[in-house]
């Protein structure tokens, strides 16, 4: 493999100037109107071909590779378009111009050896970057957030919001769908089997919960595992903000879907006539008749209308970011108040009274990530909140680094009535109930099978 050295001399460069200089002319409109399978099948040959009628090379690296690192500085993403093809990573941290970590899917994180060349060619690259989605990032607007195709989000910042020396930073969030299943949770200790067997529970036989935690604790892929064990005759209606990190379709071997799911994504605009919000996507989800309304992420106005759908008697499931359990329904709160700016208490009250039931998940030191705790908030006749701690992490001091969960308290006998007003068979209740967390008998189904709501 190439040292990557070799693309950060002068050498380099100064082949990227010259290469530039002698073909930009002839692809520039290509170039500017961002067309792919042009630049892919005109722009990229004719770089192979001026380095090598001119016997332009680079020491260290083969003319495939000079050709191709000098295509992405023209048209692509300069060093950035390998790590964003990359299946490992979660995140790309630029802290400056010179200053780039990459966050791995299992928690670790690194110092990227390459770097840009300056602080304005940094900042071009976020530019191409942010085209995508037709946000601009100038000295007007030095914020900026855009996303790419393939579910890449992009939060960009530059001087003056940032220290001249340097020049920019941004955030790349890598949001590929992945298929997570609970088998998978299990084996990687994210939580106990009875945990996840409640959260199905809850899921299916209508009861909503809230997941909420830190970024990067395993709050999407916790739900994508919950909602992959939906039945196939359940109708789930899922709303995202500018990029889709739920994947829930299911095909057969033949290529026809077997389940019935319908997947949205909100489209802002600089234009508020044009602007579909995910606030709208939830208005909008209650015509389709759905069982599941599944908020990706509650963050604006929109957690105003999935509380009030909530309320109504809908199923919604949605995470939101929040420090503990207990605090997800002040979170909650705070972002109805945004819409609906009545007395806190009343919208504490609505918060919990919609999303009885809040997990807490978080990323521990060494990187793993897991279901804290899982709470149920009762509420008494006289309309007090009483959080009870159902199931949470066992923290040891015994220096044992191995994940492991206890059972605190049984559901109240409101919620277990809920479960099996929704279909919850009665072995698997009489499971819940039990103080010890008792297992009941091991059973396996395939996917989405109606039966199969006992177990894992």
């Amino acid at each position: 493999m190439t040292d990557p050295s070799v693309f950060r001399t002068e050498a380099y460069w100064s082949i990227v100037d010259e290469t530039q200089a002698a073909l930009s002319e002839a692809y520039a409109s290509a170039v500017d109107e961002n067309d792919r399978t042009l630049l892919e099948e005109t722009l990229k040959p004719a770089v192979r071909q001026y380095l090598a009628s001119r016997r332009i090379a680079l020491p260290g690296a083969t003319l495939s590779e000079l050709a191709d690192r000098v295509y992405t500085e023209m048209a692509g993403c300069s060093l950035l378009t390998p790590l964003l093809e990359r299946e490992d990573l979660e995140e790309i941290n630029i802290n400056a111009w010179n200053d780039i970590a990459l966050t791995y899917r299992d928690g670790r994180t690194e110092k990227y050896m390459e770097t840009f060349r300056s602080p304005m060619h940094a900042e071009d690259i976020l530019k191409r970057l942010l085209r995508h989605s037709g946000s601009v990032l100038d000295n007007s607007s030095p914020a900026s957030q855009g996303h790419l195709p393939g579910n890449t989000r992009v939060t960009a910042l530059k001087t003056p919001l940032v220290d001249p020396e340097t020049g920019v930073a941004a955030s790349i969030r890598l949001l590929r769908p992945r298929s997570v299943t609970l088998e998978t949770l299990l084996e990687t200790g994210f939580a106990s089997e009875e945990m996840l067997t409640f959260l199905v529970s809850c899921a299916r036989c209508g009861v909503p919960f809230v997941i909420a935690g830190a970024t990067s604790s395993g709050k999407t892929t916790l739900l994508n595992a919950v909602l992959g064990q939906m039945p196939d005759g359940m109708r789930i209606f899922t709303i995202e903000s500018g990029a889709r990190e739920l994947s829930l379709v299911r095909s057969d071997g033949s290529g026809k879907i077997r389940n019935n799911v319908v997947h949205t994504l909100s489209r802002p605009s600089d234009r508020p006539e044009s602007d579909v919000s995910q606030e709208d996507l939830v208005a909008l989800s209650l015509r389709f008749n759905p069982d599941l309304i599944v908020v990706g992420e509650m963050r604006d106005v929109e957690c105003a209308a999935a509380v009030e759908s909530g309320l109504t008697g809908h199923t919604v499931l949605s995470t939101v970011h929040a420090s503990s359990g207990e605090s997800a329904h002040t979170r909650i709160a705070m972002l109805c108040q945004k819409r609906f700016p009545i007395a806190f208490e009343a919208s504490l009250s609505q918060a919990a009274e919609a999303f009885p039931v809040v997990v807490y998940t978080r990323q521990r030191p060494d990187g793993r990530r897991l279901l804290a705790d899982l709470t149920e908030c009762v509420r008494t006749e006289t309309g007090q909140r009483i959080y009870r701690c159902l199931y949470a992490e066992e923290l040891k001091a015994d220096g044992n680094r191995e994940p492991s969960f206890v059972k605190k308290n049984p559901p109240s006998d409101g919620l277990l009535r809920r479960l099996l007003t929704g279909g919850l068979d009665p072995e698997t209740l009489e499971r819940f109930r039990s103080p010890n967390g008792k297992r009941v008998r091991k059973k396996t189904a395939p996917k989405g099978d109606e039966s199969a709501c006992s177990t894992l």
